[in-house]
Formats: C-alpha cells, structure tokens, sequence
C-alpha cells in the first residue's frame, strides 16, 4: 500500500492538460486538485461542463484510469435508464423461476465505486432524473425491499460530464437543479478562471494529432488507496465556526427587510419581483443556499486543506491553511450553476457569467464576505463561550442586534449561538467543562485584584 502522499501524487498523471493556478482560501491549486484530488478524497460527485473539446471527457477517462474496473462508464443518450447497468437475467432459473421478478438479479456493477456519465445533459431532463438515486450512491433492489447501496466499504461517486443547457450551446437539454444540486461540485472549464493557460494549449497543439480524447493506459488500480484516503478523511474534525457560517447561508440570506416574514422562502414564487425588496443589497439577486450545497463546500474545503497539509510535509516553509477562507472560497465550485442566483441579475448585470455573480454577491470583496470577516473574531469568542454554556448578551448584540433591522441576515448566527450555548448548559461536554474551568479561574483573579 502506497504512503498517502504518493497516491496523492499518482492522482496527477493523465493526458489531461491544465496548469491554471486557482487561489482557494491564499493557497494555490491546480484544476486537477480541485476536480479530481479532492472530490476523490471527499467522495463528492463532481460535474464537469463547458464547451467540446475543453478536456472534460479527457478529464473522465484519467480519473476513471485510477480505479481498474471498478467504475462503470456510460454515454449520455436519451434512452438510458441506470437500472439497464446494474440488472442482469439468470439463466440458471429461467425454468423454475415463478414470475419475471425471480429472473432478475443485481450484477457485480453495485460494487464498482465510480459510475460516470459523458455527455450527461444529452439525456432529456425525463432521463436525468433517473440518475438520482445513482448520483446518491443507492439503487432499487429489483426484488423489493430496501434499496442497495453502491459501491464498496462505504465509498462511492458520481462523475458527469455535459454542457449547462443555459443558452452558450445547443442541441441539449438543461440539467434539472435538483441533479445539478446532486452534483456537489460543477466546474465549466471553458471559463477564464479555470480553462487551460496559453502555454497549456500550444503544448496539446503541438504534442497531438489526434483529435480525440487519448485513453489512460497502464496506471494502477488505486481503488483501495482511494479509499482508504477517505476514511482517514472521514475521521477530520470541522472547525466549529465553519457550520455555524453556514448557518448564515441556509438561514441568513434568506432574509427579506420589508415583507411580513421576512423570508425569500415564503414568497418563492413571486421572488424577486415582490413590493418592497431592496435593490442596494443582494436580496433580489440570491436566494438561500440549500444545505446540501453547504455542506459540500464545507466538504470541499476540507479536501483541499487536507492536500495542502500533505503538501506542506514536502516544503521548508509550510504553507498557512486558513479554514474559514477555505471554505468561503470553496463555495465558489458548489453555488454558482446550483439555481440559486436570480437568472434575470446573472443576465442583465452579470453578462450570463454565473461565476461574476458569485463574486459581486459571495466573492473575496462582496459586502457579504467583508461582513463575515469583520465578525469573524466575534463569533469565535461567542462560540468559545457557547461550548463552555455560557452567553454574553453585549457580544450577541453585536454580532446581531435584534433593535437594529439591518441586522436581519445575522439573526439565526445569533439564536444558533444562544441555543446551543442552552444545549451545552444543559449538557456540557469535556471541552465545555475545561472552558468553564479557564473562564472560573480568569473571573478568580480578576477578583483577587480588586481587592
């Protein structure tokens, strides 16, 4: 078995080409870290778009090199039904068996741990939305019962590659935003922020004479390594902060000031075009994250922090991992095409570019982010004090205050804060208990000094 790092760095060959450098949370990574390292770690789906001949079905057969067999690769097509790959007849019962049902089993295709489709929006959405349960790592047992899980020990991924169906291309059908929402992570690699480089595409120009996508040959079988990676990936700890930031996705940007529930949720239909929504802040232009979405950013980020510290091993001067940037600059691969941006903003005053949307609303220089990274210090001492039962109603007060309207958005990070301060109160853990202790012995001496 191969030391962590040197899977990781055979998880680098292949015939796909990009050395674009992508800055997530001030450290640089490559498109392949991003695409196919870290989702592999995480065991995230991963959608790959843009236009033909970008490197996308390339990019599909490097990664499905890694893992022998065990993958299962299919072609986009409007006829295609996944439960076609993983049925089979036996014939052994074709005799005795009593009805259709008997004659049907599941073939050793639930065991193999990647299953990627090419060309995926080729399907019409009717044939997409068979790809559900397959993309969540489950499929109907063909004898009843409950369904069987894919893949082996607990590891399985989904891998599509297509165009978005948003108007750059034709003679395909949009992806559903629930599949898209299924593809934790979608990256057009046509676009400037994360296509090949100049340099990149003067070397396949002059390096090939094959139009077509070259197959991966000769690479190991990296299943077991894969998958032990995740399980150690499995056991990571989140930073506590990142979850409650991500309260502030799901909850907060649901916030509308002037309307009687003050929630985008409740007027979903009619949103943006209601009386009485703000134009100056991004309540036209955004809609809530959906938790699934967050939690593939925090997913995400993690992954990328973990590849960062297998690279830090190898360098003089370890790189500094920030995990609250991380994760904010990894919500940029999970939100963009997940339909929660107003079309008609990303239209009009994003010229179609869902990433220029992302950055106005979400970006290193939106009032979101500068918000979140004024508050951040507060938080974590909230959060200190939360864990050890305790509030300070100053500190939640300028973290959100409930007089104050514009404080709307920062409203759930507050009664998170406050509720589990309660829970912890009630049932303190072993970090909460050594807290209480620190902060006992500060008010002690402080007292002793006023004496």
């Amino acid at each position: 078995m191969k030391k962590n790092y040197d899977v990781l760095k055979e998880l680098d060959k292949g015939s796909y080409q990009n050395n674009k450098v992508v800055d997530m949370g001030g450290i640089p990574f490559s498109v392949r870290d991003l695409v196919v390292k870290a989702p592999l770690l995480a065991g995230l789906n991963v959608y790959l778009v843009g236009a033909t001949g970008e490197g996308k079905t390339q990019l599909a057969h490097d990664l499905a090199s890694y893992f022998g067999k065990d993958y299962i690769y299919t072609m986009g097509r409007p006829s295609f039904e996944p439960s076609e790959l993983l049925r089979k007849i036996n014939l052994a019962k074709l005799k005795e068996a009593k009805d259709d049902k008997e004659l049907v089993e599941l073939t050793q295709n639930v065991e193999k741990v990647l299953f990627y489709v090419d060309e995926l929006n080729r399907m019409p959405p009717l044939v997409q939305n068979y790809l559900f349960d397959f993309f969540d790592g489950r499929c109907e047992n063909p004898n009843g019962g409950a369904p069987v899980r894919l893949g082996k020990s607990g590891y399985h991924i989904g891998f599509g590659t297509g165009n978005l169906g948003d108007g750059d291309y034709v003679g395909i059908s949009d992806s559903d935003r629930a599949l898209k929402d299924r593809m934790h992570l979608t990256l057009k690699l046509d676009h400037p922020d994360f296509g090949t480089t100049p340099l990149d595409d003067y070397d396949i120009l002059s390096s090939k004479k094959n139009p077509r996508a070259t197959m991966a040959q000769g690479n190991e079988n990296h299943t077991d390594e894969i998958i032990k990676l995740h399980q150690q990936f499995q056991e990571r700890e989140v930073p506590s902060i990142i979850p409650l930031l991500g309260v502030y996705f799901t909850k907060g940007l649901d916030y509308l000031e002037n309307t009687k529930k003050h929630s985008k949720k409740t007027v979903e239909v009619k949103w943006p075009n209601i009386e009485g929504i703000r134009s100056d802040t991004d309540e036209s232009k955004i809609m809530p994250l959906s938790k699934r979405a967050v939690l593939s950013s925090i997913t995400l980020s993690q992954a990328l922090e973990m590849i960062a510290e297998y690279r830090n091993n190898s360098l003089e001067k370890p790189l500094e991992i920030d995990s609250v940037k991380m994760f904010l600059d990894s919500l940029k691969l999970t939100t963009p095409f997940s339909g929660v941006f107003n079309p008609a903003y990303v239209y009009n005053e994003c010229n179609t570019d869902n990433y220029e949307a992302f950055d106005n609303v979400l970006g290193v220089n939106s009032v979101n982010r500068i918000n979140i990274n004024a508050k951040q210090s507060d938080l974590e001492e909230a959060l200190f004090l939360a864990e050890a039962g305790k509030k300070d109603v100053s500190l939640l007060d300028k973290i959100a205050n409930p007089r104050n309207s514009s404080d709307g958005k920062w409203m759930p990070i507050r009664a998170t804060l406050a509720g589990y301060a309660d829970r912890r109160e009630q049932n303190p853990s072993e970090e909460g208990m050594r807290i209480r202790d620190i902060l006992e012995k500060i008010e002690e001496d402080y007292q002793n000094q006023q004496k």
